[in-house]
């Protein structure tokens, strides 16, 4: 309900001065949006910003509530944060960022974040409010520039050395693309590229998850072991962590059946690791190194019989992913099996080949 005040007398210059910057503030939080008309909240006090969830959408609403409390620069972390975990969908994020950013008369920033929501919210380009919010604020930015933290653009430089070449992405000691990825967000970097840097840490996370559970060419057995198991599941969680890069479920799955596997055949249970290798060999998409095992479980069992179709079939899968300088290795294997059932003139005949085949 609107209130009136009367006076008794005329105010002193020194109000009406007041009065007029008053109504200037509420006229420019109306245009880049103030908490009544642009940032949607309810009215949450300093303990329940606080204690507001650790989701993509629980920083954006403590943002919000933040930024009603005219607390800016605390508003403007939140805002980051909800960004750097969602890069892509939770786009309210980058509009906010940008008006709270206003409001401390950062109008370079505040330009910046106005691009990144134009960028990342379909919408935008037909919402004439927000397209009279953006040009305003360009008016506004035309004599600042928008610099970057040097340790920024130092950390975002090796983040994307090392994703142009592939890795690693993450080591048992803790290196690769994700320490620098990490220590990227702690300086407060935010803007739609991270979404790129996420997806290429998944799939280059993907590719070494593989290659972890594949034992070298020439040795039975993958380099693993207990705090190795812990490594891979790590690696999986991490592949898992970001909200809008969706991991391949299948290839992960086939992965953790097939690191599950080995660890099984350690253990010396090799029904159960023989078990998990066929599921993976049958999975929607397996992977070379549950086939290798499978071979290696089965002269365990002495299963020579099924043995030289399932190397068959192996080889034909290593040539699918084109991997290279195998081909000795399943002769020798056949060699093996043929000792096996004591047909010397095939173990023989095998044998030669393999020394045909040595690189």
């Amino acid at each position: 309900m609107m209130k009136y005040i009367y006076m008794k007398r005329v105010p002193s210059n020194d109000v009406i001065v007041a009065l007029k910057r008053r109504i200037r503030h509420v006229w420019i939080a109306c245009v880049v949006g103030c908490s009544c008309f642009a940032i949607s909240s309810i009215g949450a006090s300093d303990a329940q910003a606080q204690t507001a969830q650790n989701t993509q959408n629980g920083y954006l609403e403590q943002g919000n509530a933040l930024y009603n409390q005219r607390k800016y620069d605390e508003a403007i972390a939140s805002y980051i944060k909800s960004i750097q975990m969602t890069p892509r969908s939770v786009t309210k994020a980058y509009l906010n960022c940008a008006r709270a950013y206003s409001m401390k008369k950062n109008y370079a920033a505040s330009d910046a974040f106005y691009g990144y929501y134009e960028e990342v919210e379909p919408t935008a380009a037909q919402d004439r409010k927000f397209k009279a919010e953006y040009k305003a604020m360009q008016k506004k930015a035309r004599n600042q520039a928008f610099v970057r933290d040097a340790s920024q653009t130092s950390v975002l430089q090796k983040v994307n050395e090392l994703l142009l070449a592939q890795g690693p992405f993450l080591t048992r000691q803790g290196n690769g693309v994700l320490a620098y990825y990490d220590v990227l967000l702690r300086t407060g970097y935010a803007a739609p590229n991270l979404y790129a840097i996420q997806e290429k840490i998944v799939r280059g996370l993907e590719n070494e998850l593989v290659a972890d559970i594949t034992p070298p060419v020439g040795q039975p057995l993958p380099n693993l072991d207990r705090p190795g198991w812990e490594f891979i599941r790590n690696k999986v969680a991490k592949a898992r962590q970001f909200a809008d890069v969706a991991p391949n479920e299948d290839l992960l799955g086939a992965i953790e059946s097939t690191a599950r596997a080995w660890e099984s055949y350690y253990r010396g249970d090799y029904d159960e690791a023989l078990e998990r290798f066929e599921t993976t060999c049958h999975a929607k998409t397996p992977i070379p190194a549950a086939f290798w095992g499978r071979i290696i479980v089965g002269f365990q069992k002495d299963k020579n019989d099924a043995l030289l179709s399932q190397i068959d079939e192996a080889e034909r899968v290593y040539g699918n992913a084109k991997i290279g300088g195998v081909a000795h290795y399943f002769a020798l294997l056949r060699a093996q099996v043929y000792r096996n059932l004591d047909d010397m003139e095939q173990s023989l005949h095998w044998l030669n080949r393999m020394q045909e085949l040595l690189p």
